[in-house]
């Protein structure tokens, strides 16, 4: 009897995302792993300046580099970002956008915020400050309809992260749909937005015109964590006990996850040296590819009042 061919490996990686102005290169942290045979093994974690072998950690050079690094990727890699991948569905609805990519591409524009000249169509121009601009454009947009003021998507509301609009996620947004995601939507899949039925059954495929690429998904490492029972918080800082809760963490996620660690415990020991916590982050976001591919993207609503709005909204596989 022929015994099963094994799986070829193939590439997934975790993207602990930062805008920061001055060091988004240093702040951004890549984990590097391949999954064969339905175990995910680690072999790398660094940050983006050493993975793109930049010579300067600003933002306007890492987060181009970040998203050249992404189109460079094979069509069999899978990679999750820890950044929110759209906003609430009355706001996308409001654009006239006909779906989550149309939107993006335009972004920021699509919602109305001007890009630093003078404009004629009413859209809030901001050069100095970008950011403010498309967060208080988001608020004007909820308070219309009523939401309150810093609306969740449904997503967001399961897992517990923030508003994208509001003040803790408001910069990760901004630059992530701007300067990441709209530069390479002609260059990647998306999940769950591309499948033919982002909320059906899984072997529906990409919807047709989805360029080839990798697979890229938004992951949410707190929400990796917690959902393995693990501590989502206080394991950031330089202390002994935040360390300790790097390490635990670091281990335990090996063993919830059907995750293996090359180079044990050197590469272990360099994700809790890392007193941010954004290498442990980045692991984590590795860990959300890895259960989004397996599972074949599919996507978990049960939860959400308006399920269909992940199309445009997006889903954070956790």
């Amino acid at each position: 009897m022929t015994s099963p061919r094994p799986e070829s490996p193939r590439p997934v990686y975790g993207v602990d995302f930062s805008a920061a102005a001055a060091d988004a290169g240093t702040k951004t942290w890549i984990a590097t792993g391949t999954v064969a045979d339905g175990e995910l093994v680690v072999a790398d974690v660094a940050p983006l300046v050493e993975v793109a072998d930049l010579d300067a950690a600003g933002r306007e050079t890492a987060l181009p580099a970040l998203a050249a690094w992404i189109r460079g990727l094979g069509d069999d890699a899978v990679v999750g970002i820890d950044v929110p991948f759209g906003l609430p569905r009355f706001v996308v609805a409001e654009t006239g956008a006909a779906s989550w990519r149309s939107f993006i591409s335009g972004f920021p524009a699509s919602i109305g915020v001007g890009g630093g000249d003078d404009t004629d169509d009413g859209a809030v121009d901001r050069a100095d400050d970008p950011v403010r601009a498309f967060a208080e454009r988001c608020v004007e947009l909820t308070e219309r309809h009523g939401a309150g003021t810093y609306d969740k998507r449904r997503t967001d509301a399961v897992v517990g992260a923030r508003s994208p609009y509001g003040f803790i996620a408001d910069t990760i947004a901004f630059y992530g749909m701007r300067d990441v995601l709209a530069p390479v939507l002609d260059a990647v899949r998306v999940a769950p937005m591309d499948r033919v039925s982002p909320t059906g059954p899984t072997d529906g495929g990409w919807r047709p015109g989805t360029p080839p690429g990798p697979t890229v998904v938004e992951t949410y490492p707190a929400a990796v964590l917690d959902r393995r029972g693990l501590r989502r918080m206080n394991y950031k800082g330089g202390g002994d006990e935040e360390a300790t809760r790097r390490r635990r963490n670091a281990a335990e996620l090996a063993a919830e996850a059907d995750l293996t660690y090359d180079r044990e415990p050197d590469l272990v020991d360099a994700v809790v040296a890392d007193a941010g916590g954004d290498a442990l982050d980045a692991v984590a976001a590795c860990v959300g590819a890895f259960t989004a591919r397996r599972r074949g993207y599919e996507t978990d609503t049960a939860e959400f009042d308006d399920p269909e709005a992940v199309a445009l909204e997006g889903y954070i596989y956790a």
